[in-house]
C-alpha cells in the first residue's frame, strides 16, 4: 500500500491542465554516489543516435522480501500480488514488442533508491520510457492512479536526487491521464469466463501524493494501487487476488502503455516517422 493513501489524499481536481507540455524528452539518468555536500544527483546525461532508441516500459513490484507490504484479499500478502501483477504486465508487454525492465523477480528487498536507479538506467538514452510503480490494498475501490506531488520544474543536466521526477511531473499528468482514460474504456478480461469477471468499466482514481522512489525517477513514471471492486454499499464484490480482476488489470495497462508509446511517437514526428 502507498503510505500516504492510509492518510487523507489531496485530489487534485485541475491536475490535467498542467500536462500541456506534449513533446518527449528523453528519459534519462542513473543516480550517481552521494557527493561530498552529502547530496545525490542523477544526471540528464545529452541525447544519443548511435543506435536505434528503444521505447522502454519499467515495472516496479512494490515491497518484497521483509517487506510484505499490507494484507490484501484472504490475508494474502500485498509483495505477492504485485509481482503477479507484474509477472502477467510484462508478458502482455513483451508480446506487443515493448522492452521491459522489471525492479525484481521474486521476493527480494528493495531500497527506495534501488528501485529509482534501476528505472533511470533502464530508461536512459532511450526513445520513449513509462516507469510504473504497483501497488495493491483492501482500502478505496477500483484503481488508484498516483503522481508525485513534487512541483514540476524545468530539465537541467542534473537533477537533485531526491526531486529528480520533478523536471518529469508533467508528463507524468499526461501518462496517468492516459492511463485513467484507458481504466473508463475497459472491459472483461479476453478468454476465461466473464460471468466471473468485473462487469464494466474499472473505476480509477486520480490524487496526487509523495511517493519514495519514484520521486527520484527520471521518466515519466505513475504508482498504480489496486484495490477490491465494491458494490454501491461499500460491500467487496472482487477480490484484489481475484485472477479475473488481475487479468482486466493488465489488459487495461496494457492498453494504456501502447496508446502512450504511440502518442510520444507522433509528438516526437509529427509528419509520421518513426522515431531514430
Amino acid at each position: 500500500m502507498i503510505p500516504i493513501f492510509k492518510h487523507m489524499l489531496t485530489r487534485y481536481s485541475g491536475w490535467l491542465l498542467t500536462a500541456g507540455v506534449v513533446g518527449i524528452l528523453t528519459c534519462t539518468g542513473l543516480g550517481q554516489r552521494p557527493t561530498s555536500s552529502g547530496g545525490q544527483t542523477a544526471p540528464v546525461p545529452a541525447q544519443k543516435s548511435a543506435s536505434p532508441a528503444r521505447f522502454v516500459v519499467v515495472l516496479d513490484a512494490a515491497h518484497g522480501g521483509d517487506d510484505g507490504g499490507g494484507q490484501v484479499g484472504a490475508s494474502v500478502a500485498e509483495k505477492t500480488v504485485t509481482l503477479a501483477l507484474s509477472v502477467r504486465l510484462r508478458s502482455l508487454l513483451t508480446a506487443r514488442g515493448f522492452t521491459v525492465v522489471t525492479t525484481r523477480e521474486g521476493n527480494v528487498n528493495l531500497t527506495s533508491d534501488a528501485r529509482a536507479q534501476i528505472a533511470n538506467h533502464a530508461t536512459a538514452g532511450s526513445g520513449g520510457a513509462a516507469c510504473l510503480s504497483l501497488h495493491a490494498s483492501e482500502a478505496g475501490a477500483g484503481v488508484h492512479i498516483f503522481v508525485s506531488s513534487l512541483a514540476p520544474t524545468q530539465s537541467a543536466r542534473f537533477l537533485a536526487w531526491k526531486t529528480a521526477q520533478s523536471a518529469y511531473v508533467a508528463r507524468s499528468l499526461k501518462l496517468a491521464g492516459t492511463v485513467n482514460s484507458a481504466f473508463e474504456h475497459s472491459s472483461t478480461p479476453s478468454g476465461g469466463d466473464s460471468a466471473d469477471a468485473n462487469a464494466g468499466p474499472i473505476p480509477a482514481t486520480l490524487a496526487r501524493a509523495s511517493l519514495p522512489g519514484v520521486d527520484s525517477m527520471t521518466c515519466p513514471a505513475v504508482a498504480i494501487e489496486v484495490a477490491p471492486i465494491r458494490s454501491a454499499d461499500r460491500t467487496v464484490v472482487t477480490e484484489v487476488t481475484d485472477p479475473q480482476y488481475q487479468t482486466q488489470i493488465v489488459e487495461t495497462l496494457a492498453a494504456a502503455l501502447l496508446e502512450w508509446k504511440t502518442d510520444q511517437e507522433t509528438d516526437s514526428h509529427p509528419s509520421g516517422g518513426r522515431l531514430p
